[in-house]
């Protein structure tokens, strides 16, 4: 097979990269792989992987394959040219004598005369295991400690024009490509680039966990930098003030929308990336991680014709991912739905979407009086800030509007009290209000490594796993199941793998209302909502995941 049939095979490239690929290698020669992943139709990892199946070469894996530079060393040592190896990305890996044989870890397997030179030189035959051009470098650096041949800048000067003309150099350009390429791999959803002490460092947030990916160099931190800023159309120059931009680009026949945030530090810039990913969008109400007792519920309040739903949470409690899973359930020929959002992270067809600006005066509360003269049915405002956006949702939700929108608090009852203390009257909250859901979003098991365990009778009986349990045993459907990841390449060692959501959240009725008004107790609303409409907690909802092998205990107590 063609190595174009075998990318297809693996990773569904599609025939329109294959054939744009085609047309630039008549004009510019080069493998088609290399320009594959040149033109973001696939990553450095698939291609390894491809060659792999086409030429039946197996794949450099450091947990499996050892490499023995010493003995290496001593045999090469005037036999071959060590620099001319390393040069052309054939990293010695292992040799053996009995079997006349040398293994190099290599990125280009069809260099042919490479493997001649050895074979004429030594009389050896050449076993190759493959790895990406990145790992071939790393290890590369066992023998050499020539650092600086990828990277030209010798010292470090942060003009302007010195910043450019790093940004534009290869080594920074491929760097930065094959950083996003990992982070696609990873599943990350956030990039970060951070000084931290006298180094600069790089962390992926792979479902909302940060981890350390690698360490740069001064001159590489301030090239990557740079050329991130290049893209997002900032200013080079300006590292005072906070500045936010945005590009696209494609990885992996993968579109990426990434949105940029520089900050000053006392120690340099500090820049995230938030990677959207445009083609993994599933907006889905019932694949949230809604039980399907409180699915009703959300699903009763959203088919109200008027009335407002809050949804709260801590930012990145995927509050937006619900916001949106409820418009698409709602949108259709017959309603029309006006948002305003800042910022808005993904473009939804058929909705009506507003960025708030601030910087002139387009912020929720202005954007909201505007709104209502364009006769929506259904409002999404991204958050409730202050009295004067409450106000005006509140009026929207009382002249007809469905209004949904976000709001910070730790927990669902806590929402009705938060709206009091920014001095909403609690007669014009109980004529508005309809519902509210409170969300965190915790770790999915890994289901490559995962395995069944039995939790102590201790730990049973602290977090009253076996109430819990004769509770909701319709929910769980079964027995208790206890699951746990050991850690793989699949979710990166981690035991996790994925995302989902835990909820609370209640329909707020007229005998909660009038409670409410009578006398503002959270605990008493607490308990009449147990009492009236089966409310969980989000630990007991995220402890009901548990039971049926979601995800771990641990991973509960980190989030509630």
């Amino acid at each position: 097979m063609l190595i174009g049939e075998v990318l297809t095979t693996l990773y569904g490239l599609k025939q329109e990269d294959i054939k744009k690929a085609l047309e630039l290698q008549k004009k510019l020669g080069g493998y088609i792989g290399q320009i594959l992943i040149q033109t973001g139709s696939v990553t450095e990892t698939q291609l390894v992987h491809a060659l792999s199946e086409q030429l039946k070469i197996p794949v450099f894996n450091k947990d499996e394959h050892e490499i023995n530079s010493e003995d290496v060393s001593l045999f090469l040592n005037g036999k071959l040219d060590l620099e001319f190896l390393v040069r052309n990305n054939f990293i010695p890996a292992d040799v053996d004598n009995k079997k006349h044989t040398i293994t190099f870890i290599t990125n280009d397997p069809l260099n042919n005369s490479v493997s001649d030179y050895v074979i004429k030189t030594t009389g050896c035959n050449v076993l190759m295991l493959l790895a990406t051009e990145k790992t071939v470098k790393e290890l590369s650096m066992i023998y050499t400690t020539d650092r600086g041949t990828d990277f030209v800048s010798l010292h470090v000067e942060d003009t302007p024009e010195k910043l450019k003309e790093m940004a534009f150099e290869a080594p920074v350009i491929k760097f930065l490509n094959s950083l996003l390429s990992r982070a696609v791999e990873l599943r990350a959803t956030d990039v970060h680039v951070e000084p931290v002490n006298s180094r600069y460092r790089i962390r992926f947030r792979i479902d909302g966990i940060l981890h350390d990916m690698e360490f740069l160099e001064e001159a590489f931190y301030l090239a990557t930098v740079s050329r991130i800023k290049l893209l997002s159309g900032l200013d080079i120059a300006e590292k005072r003030l906070p500045q936010d931009g945005k590009f696209s680009t494609k990885i992996a026949s993968i579109f990426l929308d990434i949105r940029v945030s520089t900050i000053p530090t006392v120690k340099g810039e500090g820049v995230v990336m938030r990677l959207l990913y445009r083609e993994r969008l599933t907006f889905d109400i019932t694949q949230l991680g809604l039980e399907s007792d409180y699915a009703k519920t959300v699903i009763d309040i959203i088919s109200m014709p008027y009335g407002i739903l809050l949804v709260t949470g801590p930012t990145g409690s995927g509050k937006t991912t619900t916001l949106y899973s409820m418009l698409m359930r709602l949108n259709n020929e017959e309603r029309k739905i006006v948002t305003v959002e800042d910022p808005v992270e993904y473009q939804l067809e058929g909705i009506n979407q507003i960025q708030a600006r601030s910087e002139i005066g387009l912020n929720f509360a202005s954007a909201l009086r505007s709104i209502l003269r364009h006769d929506p049915d259904i409002i999404m405002v991204g958050e409730i800030r202050d009295r004067e956006t409450a106000e005006i949702s509140i009026q929207s939700a009382l002249t007809g509007h469905l209004v949904l929108s976000t709001l910070h608090t730790n927990d669902a009852p806590s929402s009705l009290f938060r709206l009091i203390e920014m001095g909403i009257e609690d007669y014009l909250l109980n004529a508005s209000v309809i519902g509210v859901i409170a969300q965190r979003i915790v770790r999915r098991n890994c289901t490559h490594c995962s395995h069944k365990y039995q939790p102590s009778d201790d730990v049973l009986k602290e977090y009253k796993l076996h109430d819990i349990y004769a509770r909701h045993r319709d929910l769980v459907n079964g027995d208790m199941t206890f699951i746990k990841g050991d850690g793989c390449e699949a979710c990166a060692g981690t035991g996790y793998r994925g995302r989902i959501a835990i909820f609370e959240c209640f329909n707020y009725t007229d005998d909660l209302k009038e409670t409410f008004l009578k006398r503002h107790s959270l605990e008493l609303i607490r308990s009449l909502l147990n009492e009236k409409q089966s409310f969980r907690t989000l630990r007991e909802d995220g402890m009901l995941k548990v039971l049926k092998g979601l995800t771990t205990i641990e991973e509960i107590l980190r989030v509630c």
